[in-house]
C-alpha cells in the first residue's frame, strides 16, 4: 500500500536473525501541483490556492534525475503528494508515468506510483487510469461527517465528507484498495467509538493517524492544551477496546508499527525520516530535498529554504555536497544523538520527525516535541498498557 502513511516517521528494527535484506527502497514524494481543491483548517502547505503545476520539463528531468542517481535503491517509489495530485489533468500522469518507466527501464530499476489524495475529484476515468497503471493509494479522511466536516472544508467553508465517501465508494466498487490517513483534532478525541466504528462500517480496513500539529503554515494545534497527552491517551485506549470488539477489523498503523519495536526491544531502529537518502522530496519547480517531505515549503529565520539542488539544474548525486544538505544533516544528527541519549522510547522513534523539531522550535538538535509527547509517546504507553492487561506481563519501554 503507497501512501501518506509511508512518510509518517518510517521505523523498522534491524536484528542480527532478520532474513535477507531486500532491494533498498527509496520513497520520492512530488508535488506535482501546488494546488488543493480544499482548505483544512490544519494544512501546512502555504500555496494551495495557488494553481502552479509542474511543467512537462521539469518533469522529464525529475525522472530521469532521480531514476540514474546511485543515491536511490534499485526500488522506488513516486508518492504524487504536496498538493492535491488529482486537480492535475489526467494526461499529465500518463506522461508521467510513460516517462518513470523509460527512465527506469534505461536505469535497471523498478518503479511504482502512488497517490495521496482527499478522494473528491474521483471519477471513473481516474478509477480506470489507476487501475490500468497500479497505482497505489492513500484517501485522506477524518472519520465520520460530524467530524471530518469541522475541519476539512470547501474553500467557501462547506463539508466535503459526502464527496470523500463517493470517491472511496468508486474504488471499493473497482476492488482498488487503499490506506486511510486521519488527522486527530481536539474534538475527535471525545468521540472514540463513533470514529472507529465510522471505519468498520464502511469497510475501511487501514488507517493511521497525524495529530493536528504546529507545522508549516498551521501556527497552533488544538492539541496544544496541558491534558492533549491524558485525552489523547483515554481516545487510543478507547480505540483498542473497539478494535477487539470488532476482532481486528480495522489495522491501525500506530499499532502494528509499535508492536514490531516491542516484538524486538533493543534492537537499533531506522527512522526514515531523520536518516538521509530513504525520503526525496521534490516540488513543481525540481527543487530536491531529503528528510521530512513537510520540509519541503519550510523556511528558516532568516528566510531561507531547505533545498539541496535542483534536479533541472543538477544531478542528484551532488546533494551530499551541498552545503544546505550538509548543515541540515549535522543538525538533525545532533538532534537525533540527544534522543538516543536522553529517551527511554528510543526504539521506537528512532529520533523523532525533523520537521516536528523544526516547526516547533525552529531547531533541528533539540529532543522531545509537544508532538512526540502527545502521539509517539503516548502511543507507546497506552500499548504496553493494553498488551499488560491481556498478557498479565510487566512491560516497560
Amino acid at each position: 500500500m503507497v501512501g501518506l502513511g509511508a512518510v509518517h516517521a518510517v521505523v523498522r528494527v534491524e536484528t542480527p536473525d532478520a532474513p535477507a535484506a531486500e532491494p533498498r527502497r527509496t520513497l520520492v514524494v512530488l508535488q506535482p501541483t501546488t494546488f488543493c481543491n480544499l482548505d483544512c483548517s490544519y494544512c501546512y502547505l502555504p500555496e494551495r490556492h495557488r494553481t502552479v503545476k509542474m511543467r512537462p520539463e521539469v518533469l522529464r528531468a525529475v525522472c530521469s534525475g532521480i531514476l540514474s542517481s546511485s543515491l536511490v535503491g534499485d526500488s522506488v517509489v513516486f508518492l504524487w503528494h504536496l498538493g492535491e495530485p488529482l486537480a492535475m489533468p489526467r494526461e499529465f500522469y500518463e506522461e508521467a508515468f510513460e516517462t518513470a518507466a523509460r527512465a527506469a527501464e534505461r536505469h535497471g530499476r523498478r518503479v511504482q506510483h502512488g497517490f495521496q489524495t482527499n478522494a473528491t475529484l474521483l471519477d471513473g476515468a481516474w478509477v480506470d487510469l489507476i487501475r490500468r497503471h497500479r497505482v497505489g493509494m492513500g484517501v485522506s479522511v477524518d472519520g465520520p461527517a460530524f467530524i471530518h466536516d469541522r475541519v476539512r472544508t470547501t474553500r467557501r467553508g462547506g463539508p466535503t465528507h459526502a464527496a470523500v465517501m463517493r470517491g472511496v465508494g468508486l474504488l471499493q466498487e473497482a476492488g482498488i484498495g487503499f490506506g486511510a490517513i486521519s488527522v486527530l483534532t481536539d474534538f475527535t478525541l471525545d468521540h472514540p467509538e463513533e470514529f472507529y466504528d465510522f471505519f468498520v462500517d464502511h469497510g475501511i480496513r487501514e488507517v493511521g493517524f497525524n495529530i493536528d500539529e504546529i507545522e508549516g503554515v498551521n501556527r497552533t494545534s488544538s492539541l496544544g492544551s496541558a491534558d492533549s497527552t491524558e485525552r489523547y491517551e483515554e481516545f487510543l485506549a478507547r480505540l483498542l477496546e473497539r478494535a477487539e470488539h470488532h476482532r481486528g477489523a480495522v489495522k491501525i498503523r500506530e499499532v502494528w508499527t509499535n508492536t514490531a519495536a516491542l516484538a524486538y526491544g533493543g534492537a537499533d531502529p531506522v527512522n526514515t525520516t531523520n536518516q538521509p537518502f530513504h525520503i526525496f522530496n521534490v516540488d513543481h519547480l525540481g527543487n530536491v530535498s531529503t528528510f521530512c517531505p513537510e520540509l519541503v515549503t519550510a523556511r528558516a529565520a532568516d528566510g531561507a529554504g531547505f533545498a539541496m539542488g535542483n534536479l533541472v539544474d543538477r544531478p542528484l548525486d551532488e546533494m551530499p555536497e551541498h552545503p544546505t544538505f550538509r548543515g541540515v544533516r549535522d543538525e538533525i544528527a545532533a538532534g537525533v544523538q540527544k534522543c538516543r541519549e536522553t529517551c527511554d522510547y528510543w526504539a521506537f522513534c528512532g529520533g523523532g520527525s525533523p520537521s516536528n523539531k523544526f516547526f516547533e522550535t525552529g531547531r533541528f538538535d533539540v529532543a522531545e516535541t509537544r508532538t512526540c509527547r502527545v502521539h509517539k509517546k503516548a502511543t507507546v504507553d497506552v500499548l504496553l498498557r493494553h498488551l499488560q492487561r491481556r498478557t498479565g506481563s510487566a512491560l516497560a519501554p
